[in-house]
Formats: structure tokens, C-alpha cells, sequence
């Protein structure tokens, strides 16, 4: 066991000047309950520590800090309790559970436990659809990672979706919600083959095989065991070593030089959802105003490269983009914090625009619109903090070629890095319906050039 919840305990007497006698008196406990607690021999009943923390906290406290001592002997308990639960595992070569449920579980366990370990760096290889496999699961896994303070999250998922048996928004609001991290997050998908076995493996710290037998029989089959571990990663590098990418993180600065930011803007038929200041139809004489004044103050072959992508943007705003049939999904809270504070980004780059700047924007979209009926702007109820916001969900620019998702962190001063690529039609396909599910909604309202402009009025 790790002992953290005695050690915790130790500490905490130690500093409060007192004896451990004292404690389980007024605790109302025998002092060999505490003994053993401390010293890591047993711990306290689940059903009862609520109320021991509660206790132990009033007693242990200085008078300010009594929360935070209930929560840090909670959260070590659980620590304890967890590793106890995974050290009678890891006395087998091999376990077997039964449900997804207990498999999402059994994955928030062993996360638990390598975030007490220190790790901040997770690996997840699967040959799974985790989206379709733990389809109402997922959701608690997505969410420890989030909050595990995490340098980096790596995940290789297979995955097929023709024919995708299930609403879109399960798979799409599961993939933003997993890519919308404020840590680095490496995520691909591969092409799953209907004859792979199903593995999981998490770091170096636990394996899986899930059988299925006709949707009607689930077993996984898991170990802590090193061996085990090792002969799963092996089978799962030698499955992907052929298989097909289909969507993959790629770095901003790539689709640039490659020109896919570009060939998007090109494409008719577009949808844009964003959860960022609208970067589309800006008029020319501001992209002009943006190269004369470089209030980034960047230099060298860095500020030449952002030059000519302003200035190729703008031609095709102008040449092409304005006659396309495009639809504009923007948060009202999004569009109204853009107006009134002018950040947006282009091109990866972080710019203010000033208050007339943003008129000229925002009027430009409206005489877009009035010239080009197939140009749709479309407002999104919603009640965003933006004290607390830090782009939850990442901007999604679809067109019939290609979908590309990327988290911006706009409202912040973070690095902008998760960005994910995909020209696979059964992905597009998805995304298609999502926003198209999210047009008939009642919260989404289309918006006519007139309505737009007293956003600005």
C-alpha cells in the first residue's frame, strides 16, 4: 500500500504538537484503530470516512485550513484504497470483468493511480472504437484526464465508421470534449479492421482484451502483469504497423505550408463552427493595417511567412470565399466578447483588433451575406464565464474535401497546439450531420445581414 492517508495522518499530528492518544480520544476511537492507520496496516471503513476526515480535520486544523485538510485526507484515503484494490490484482496473472461500465472504471483506477505516482505523461494504444465502445462511459474518462494536471496525452485509436450505428453527437461531442485540454494532446485514429483483437494499454501500467460474442457476451480480460503488458504492446504495434491514418494531429504551422488552410477557404460548400472570434471575409484594408503596424511585434523570417499568409487569405476572402455557399456557427457569448475586445487569430497568430477594425469586420460579413445568399451566419445560444473560460470547444472548419478540428485557447495567453486532420469521408460525413444537428436546435439562430450588424451598432 502506499500509505499516503497514514503518512498524511503522521504529518499532521506531528505538526499539531500533540500525541496520537489525544487524537483518537476525541475522536472517539481506540488508539490502535489510529495506529494502524498510521501505519499503514489498515484503513478506515469506506462507509465512515466521511465523517473521520470531517472529525479529523476540525481537530487537526489551525483554524483556517480545515477543508483543505478534509480534502487532502480524502483524496489520500481514496489513493490507498484504489492501490490497495490494484495490489490484489496485481497478485494474479490475469483478471476478467464483465461490463463496459466496470471497464471505464477499471481505466479512471489506474489513471488515479499514476497521477499519484507523479506521471503527467499518458500513452493510451487501443484497437478499439473508445467512442463507440464506451459510448455513455467515455464521458468519466475524458474527464480525469482533464484533470489530472497533465504535460502530455498521447491516444492511437482504431476505429471504422461506415455505417455508424449511433447519433453523431456522441462521437463528435466526445472527440471535442477530448481534444479541448489546456496540455498537449497527441490524437490519432486508424482504420480498424473487422478481424484485430480488441486491446488497450495504458503507459506501462496495465493491458486489456476485450471479447465480444455477438454483441451479447463481454468479457475483458486484463493484468498488471510486466510480461502480459509487453506481449499486448507488441501485438498492438505489429497491428498498426499497416493500417491506414485517418485523422491525425498535425501542427498549424504545417497546414500553412502545405496550403490546407488555404485550399479550405476555396472550397465551396463549407461549414465553420467556431468557438473563436470569426476569422473569415476580413476586409482587405485591415489585413493591410495588420502588415503596416505588426502589433505583434514579431520579426524575421517568422513575421515574412504570417505577411504572405495574411495577404494569400485576403485575396481568397476577396476571390473566391465570398461566393461560396458557407455556413458561420459562432457562440453569441464568442461574438459579443469579439466585439468588444477585438482578440481573433489568423494564421495561428494572436491579433487585437481596434473597435473600428472590428466594425469594418463585422460589416464586411454583412455585405458578404447581402451580395451572396448561400453565405449563412448562424448565432448559438449559450452562458460561457469567460473568467473561467479557456476554449472549451475547439473550432470545426468542414468542407466536403476535409474536416479540421483545432483548440485555439484564444481567450487566454497559452500556446495555441491542438489541431487534428482528417480527409476520410466517413469522418466529414459525421461532422456533417453534427452541425447539422446543431443548426436544428432552438438554440441556434439564423441571423439576417441587418440582425448582424447591431451587434456592432
Amino acid at each position: 500500500m502506499n500509505n499516503q492517508f497514514g503518512n498524511l495522518l503522521k504529518k499532521l499530528i506531528t505538526e499539531k504538537g500533540t500525541k496520537e492518544k489525544i487524537i483518537s480520544q476525541k475522536l472517539g476511537y481506540d488508539p490502535t484503530y489510529l495506529s494502524k492507520w498510521i501505519s499503514g496496516k489498515n484503513l478506515p471503513s469506506q462507509k465512515s470516512i466521511d465523517s473521520i476526515c470531517e472529525k479529523l480535520s476540525g481537530i487537526l486544523s489551525e483554524g483556517t485550513d480545515t477543508d483543505e485538510i478534509k480534502i487532502n485526507l480524502k483524496n489520500a484515503y481514496y489513493s490507498d484504497l484504489g492501490f490497495s484494490k490494484m495490489e490484489s490484482n496485481m497478485s494474479k496473472s490475469i483478471s476478467v470483468i464483465t461490463s463496459d461500465s466496470d471497464v471505464t472504471d477499471l481505466i479512471v483506477e489506474v489513471l488515479q493511480q499514476l497521477e499519484y505516482s507523479g506521471i503527467r505523461n499518458i500513452t493510451i494504444n487501443t484497437t478499439l472504437n473508445l467512442f463507440q465502445r464506451f459510448e455513455y462511459h467515455i464521458e468519466d474518462v475524458i474527464t480525469k484526464l482533464h484533470k489530472m494536471n497533465l504535460e502530455s496525452l498521447k491516444i492511437n485509436m482504431c476505429a471504422s465508421f461506415d455505417g455508424y450505428p449511433y447519433d453523431p453527437l456522441i462521437f463528435c461531442n466526445n472527440f471535442i470534449s477530448l481534444i479541448s485540454g489546456n496540455y498537449f494532446i497527441d490524437f490519432n485514429i486508424y482504420k480498424q479492421k473487422e478481424e484485430i483483437p480488441h486491446i488497450l494499454v495504458i503507459n506501462d501500467a496495465v493491458a486489456m482484451n476485450v471479447v465480444s460474442l455477438e454483441n451479447v457476451v463481454f468479457l475483458c480480460y486484463y493484468s498488471f502483469n510486466e510480461k502480459y503488458i509487453q506481449s499486448i504492446s507488441s501485438s498492438y504495434n505489429l497491428i498498426v504497423r499497416h493500417m491506414e491514418k485517418i485523422l491525425s494531429y498535425a501542427m498549424p504551422i504545417s497546414l500553412r505550408k502545405t496550403n490546407v488552410q488555404m485550399n479550405q477557404f476555396i472550397q465551396d460548400n463549407q461549414s465553420i463552427l467556431f468557438s473563436e472570434s470569426p476569422a473569415v471575409f476580413i476586409p482587405k484594408n485591415v489585413i493591410c493595417d495588420l502588415i503596416e503596424n505588426n502589433e505583434l511585434n514579431i520579426k524575421g523570417e517568422e513575421w515574412n511567412e504570417h505577411v504572405d499568409y495574411l495577404e494569400q487569405v485576403s485575396n481568397i476572402f476577396d476571390k473566391y470565399t465570398r461566393y461560396c455557399n458557407i455556413k458561420i456557427l459562432v457562440y453569441e457569448s464568442l461574438l459579443s466578447h469579439y466585439i468588444n475586445t477585438g482578440r481573433i487569430e489568423i494564421g495561428g497568430k494572436k491579433h487585437v483588433f481596434t473597435k473600428n477594425q472590428v466594425k469594418e469586420h463585422i460589416l464586411n460579413i454583412c455585405s458578404c451575406m447581402r451580395e451572396n445568399e448561400n453565405i449563412e451566419f448562424y448565432s448559438i445560444s449559450d452562458t460561457i464565464d469567460f473568467n473561467r473560460f479557456c476554449c472549451e470547444t475547439p473550432s470545426v472548419f468542414l468542407t466536403p474535401a476535409s474536416i479540421a478540428v483545432g483548440n485555439t485557447n484564444i481567450y487566454t495567453d497559452e500556446t495555441s497546439y491542438n489541431f487534428y486532420y482528417s480527409t476520410e469521408k466517413s469522418i466529414i460525413k459525421i461532422f456533417e450531420r453534427y452541425v447539422d444537428s446543431i443548426i436544428e436546435k432552438s438554440s441556434c439562430v439564423k441571423l439576417s445581414a441587418d440582425r448582424l450588424a447591431t451587434y456592432i451598432e
